[in-house]
């Protein structure tokens, strides 16, 4: 029992300084902001936003429609629509839209997933300044100049941008809420110490020729998903330090969260499954602590039917966790105009352990089924 206790508290302990170093990290990135001067003017840099797309005719119109009304001058950037093989109407609703610069490419036969989609977006790209979304987002109208305006400054090989989810009305997206501001501004912690652990292919930015240096998705494509923390971690290896997070509000896409519990367990064994795939320390380290936090937490709380004495454990370790997590989210919440529901977060601390213990457990295991494939 006192190993347990030790070994409860020296995790939980770890948990919190990580977490209590990101929240520091987070604090001590300089917010961006574009001066009104300058976000409308001509660039010198050309960017190339690529869409992959596969089965999106519901969803791709409002992300295209928020990219044509962006304020960045329409001739400093194209958009490229990668079709993934889609068998519903993607290419005629992107076919018949009146959009400057507009492309729509289609993988052939033998190429199918989104690496391959992001690898021929990029072969026919014109731009410098490579920029990854989804079809799913939606962005606001100052999302390019900031972003342009960003790299000019800075000249990084790789900018991580935040994702947010747009609603978080109900138990279900408000969870998938606070878990994504936790994620990117996780994102933004770990970077400002210069040691890369999260990012996202909804909002990533990188130079044309840092993927190429890097040697794009040579030698992580065995896997299906995984492309954006995969080449930022090769173009870390490449490039040390220099990787940055823009921590800007007006740099942030907008995604919708999933709908149903099968859904969201399905879209985080998809993140989870991979995670030993990435044969870098600092990845590795975080998951397999956050994990062993929370089921420790719900081993603690489980054990705690059969002796009390192990009810002390669970409160300390879960107030502990819930202090520190509380502090992270009011902070990053705040900044993206999101309010912590306290009931919510409480609601949330019960559930999460249970929830990442179950998916840590069942994702090296399973297979699961995205976009109509099996992987």
């Amino acid at each position: 029992m006192t190993v347990f206790y030790l070994l409860t508290f020296v995790v939980c302990g770890a948990y919190f300084l990580l977490m209590i170093s990101y929240l520091i990290g987070w604090n001590k990135t300089k917010n961006y902001t574009v001066k009104p001067a300058i976000s409308n003017q001509q660039s010198e840099t050309k960017a190339s936003i690529i869409i992959p797309a596969r089965n999106e005719e519901a969803i791709i119109f409002r992300c295209l429609t928020s990219i044509k009304k962006q304020l960045h001058p329409s001739s400093s950037f194209e958009i490229i629509v990668v079709d993934d093989h889609s068998t519903d109407r993607t290419a005629m609703v992107v076919g018949n839209l009146n959009i400057p610069n507009l492309k729509l490419i289609r993988l052939s036969e033998n190429e199918y997933g989104k690496k391959q989609a992001i690898t021929s977006g990029i072969k026919n790209a014109s731009g410098q300044l490579i920029i990854t979304t989804d079809a799913d987002c939606e962005m606001g109208e100052k999302w390019l100049s900031t972003i342009v305006c960003f790299y000019e400054e800075n000249k990084s090989k790789m900018i991580v941008a935040p994702v947010i989810l747009k609603e978080d009305n109900g138990l279900l997206t408000g969870i998938q809420s606070q878990e994504m501001i936790a994620l990117t501004a996780s994102a933004c912690g770990s970077l400002y110490y210069n040691v890369p652990t999260l990012c996202s292919g909804a909002n990533l930015i990188y130079e044309r020729s840092a993927f190429i240096a890097a040697n794009g998705f040579e030698g992580v494509d065995a896997t299906s998903t995984g492309d954006d923390v995969f080449l930022m971690l090769k173009i870390q290896d490449k490039f040390p330090g220099s990787i940055k997070y823009l921590k800007s509000s007006d740099a942030a896409v907008f995604t919708l969260p999933e709908k149903k519990t099968f859904s969201v367990i399905s879209q985080r064994k998809r993140w989870a499954s991979k995670t030993f795939l990435y044969k870098h320390t600092q990845v590795i380290g975080v998951a397999v602590l956050v994990f062993f936090t929370n089921f420790l937490i719900l081993l603690s709380g489980l054990l705690s039917a059969i002796n009390y004495k192990f009810a002390y454990t669970f409160l300390i370790a879960f107030c502990l966790k819930c202090i520190i997590d509380f502090m992270f989210l009011f902070s990053t919440s705040s900044f993206f105009g999101k309010h912590l529901n306290p009931v919510l977060f409480i609601i949330s601390s019960l559930i999460y352990p249970i929830y990442v213990t179950a998916v840590g457990l069942i994702a090296p295991f399973s297979s699961y089924n995205w976009k109509g494939r099996k992987s």
